[in-house]
């Protein structure tokens, strides 16, 4: 009988074998290896070479968690933990390498090394953190063992050390996370959410009176890190005062983002109803142009600001400079329960909000009153610009600290108003397409071009073909791999987010995938995204100009 190191050798993958198990062997073996030789270094004798060895292992180690993870979700796809929890978290702390970090916090616990978190903290830790090294453990020789019999099937017990694993790994994540951050409570989230709604409404509302073009939005303009927030304050105090800014409820109730500024909004709410329509639209213009400096000087609006004629100020005055009003605003006059002066003119998008509270009723005595709070009000300045300054800076202020104060919030904010916002650019029909009798859409080959980086091969170009009856789907190219746009070589960042070509399968940035058809031989009958190269070069006419119909 063979010895059993003997029959374990003869048993050994191929490390071409593409099976995730045999991936994992040899991932496996790596690091037991790698932990070999750290144990059998002297790290006062050579310091650089056990640098080298740590850098090796943590490289090592995300590999293979790497390769667990693709194994759990083939395996156990329905039975694994919930991670809705990781909406709680800060958005820095949403890496791809997460997981390797909580494997090292886990050891130190275990070794009696507290990194970042409290001694009474680490202690309550420390049986998480056995209990899921000794999962680990156990995954490890089950997994090793099944690629050395059957590289291709999971057998019971192998499911359930991967489900047990799986949910120590998330409860200790989330332990772990809770001790070293403030992670937000479900409220703060429903309130978050709130306010990209709001956001949300400010940019539809900015893109109707002409402050924002869709082309910026699209393009993700950074200025609009900044613009979006400030119209959104004018917003949520005006137009909309029952949303997530409405300081009728207690500075508490509030999201923990706008709570700080509970007085200064209050402030700033009562300046803004004594504005008259005129002297809002520059005060709002003056916010999406500028960023910074004197706002009461001549600023040169950009070019995109010209498509709101009706609030271009008179000549003599500078942007912010407009006359001093002898009679009552209209604005006023609709926070009094008076007609508007343009009814329809502030907020035209098919709603009937009015700005300011609505009385039940009036009464000349009370108009009286509120008229003469906004004459008091706006007495208090030397002129309407003075007024009109003293808001920007305000607002601007309000707005600018977000940036500061809860930046990983206002990102995680603006990028899912960004997803929801953004458009597709129509696809540019052909003349006769129109005119094109519907034929089989997977009829024709599709040509291989020479200097594409997505042809780069007559075999690659050869699989995107749409033969008929070809329905296997392209293979999925995850995030985590790709880190520039497969056609331009743009670098992805917090605005120029991923998008996958579901031709292709590959991941593009928004420029280079505007193109919507349908995929009927991968079940696609509705128009999805294709980037511009499949679009052109392997779709037929057919599902292109589904897209039109």
């Amino acid at each position: 009988m063979l010895p059993a190191a003997l029959r374990r050798w003869l048993r050994r993958p191929k490390r071409s074998d593409p099976r995730l198990l045999s991936q994992f062997f040899f991932a496996d073996e790596r690091v037991t290896r790698v932990v070999s030789e750290i144990n059998g270094l002297d790290a006062e004798l050579d310091p650089q070479q056990y640098l080298v060895l740590l850098n090796q292992l943590h490289l090592s180690q995300a590999h293979l968690l790497a390769i667990l993870e693709r194994i759990m979700e083939e395996c156990i796809p329905t039975q694994r933990h919930s991670r809705d929890y990781l909406v709680k978290f800060p958005e820095e702390l949403l890496v791809d390498n997460l997981g390797n970090h909580m494997l090292f916090a886990a050891e130190c616990l275990l070794a009696g090394t507290f990194l970042d978190v409290e001694e009474v903290d680490g202690a309550q830790l420390r049986p998480q953190a056995r209990n899921l090294l000794c999962s680990l453990e156990l995954v490890r020789t089950v997994l090793r063992e099944q690629s050395l019999s059957q590289p291709s099937s999971y057998p019971e017990p192998v499911r359930a050390v991967l489900v047990q694993f799986d949910r120590l790994f998330a409860e200790f994540e989330l332990s772990y996370v809770s001790s070293l951050v403030v992670v937000k409570s479900p409220e703060e989230i429903y309130r978050q959410q709130e306010i990209i709604v709001l956001f949300c409404e400010t940019v539809e509302r900015a893109l109707h009176l002409g402050y924002l073009t869709q082309e910026m939005i699209d393009g993700y303009e950074p200025l609009l890190m900044f613009t979006i927030p400030r119209l959104a304050i004018i917003s949520g105090l005006l137009i909309y005062p029952e949303g997530p800014l409405s300081l009728e409820q207690s500075p508490e109730q509030m999201s923990r983002i706008f709570s700080p500024f509970y007085n200064l909004l209050k402030k700033i709410r009562d300046l803004l109803r004594v504005l008259s329509e005129e002297e809002l639209c520059l005060l709002e213009r003056s916010l999406c142009t500028a960023e910074s400096g004197d706002s009461c000087g001549p600023v040169t609006p950009p070019a995109w600001g010209a498509a709101m004629p009706r609030v271009d100020p008179p000549a003599p005055w500078g942007l912010l400079e407009v006359p001093r009003a002898t009679p009552l605003p209209p604005t006023c006059m609709a926070w009094l329960g008076g007609p508007p002066c343009h009814p329809g003119a502030v907020d035209d998008l098919g709603t009937n909000r009015q700005w300011g509270p609505q009385p039940p009723g009036s009464s000349p005595a009370l108009n009286a009153t509120l008229g003469a709070c906004c004459s008091e009000l706006r007495s208090r300045y030397s002129s309407t610009k003075d007024m009109l300054h003293t808001l920007f800076v305000c607002i601007s202020g309000v707005a600018d600290q977000l940036q500061t104060n809860f930046a990983s919030d206002l990102r995680s904010i603006l990028k899912t108003v960004f997803k929801i916002v953004a458009s597709q650019a129509e696809p540019s029909e052909e003349p006769g397409a129109s005119q094109e009798e519907a034929g089989d859409p997977c009829a024709a080959d599709a040509p291989h071009v020479a200097d594409c980086p997505l042809c780069s091969s007559p075999a690659e170009a050869a699989g995107l073909r749409r033969a008929a009856g070809t329905c296997r789907l392209p293979e999925w190219v995850p995030d985590s791999t790709c880190s520039q746009c497969s056609a331009c070589r743009s670098p992805f960042t917090l605005l120029r987010r991923r998008h996958h070509c579901r031709s292709c399968g590959k991941i593009f940035c928004a420029r280079c995938s505007p193109h919507t058809a349908s995929l009927p031989h991968y079940g696609q009958l509705k128009p999805v995204r294709v980037c511009t190269h499949c679009y052109a070069a392997h779709l037929s006419p057919a599902p292109r100009h589904a897209r039109a119909q």
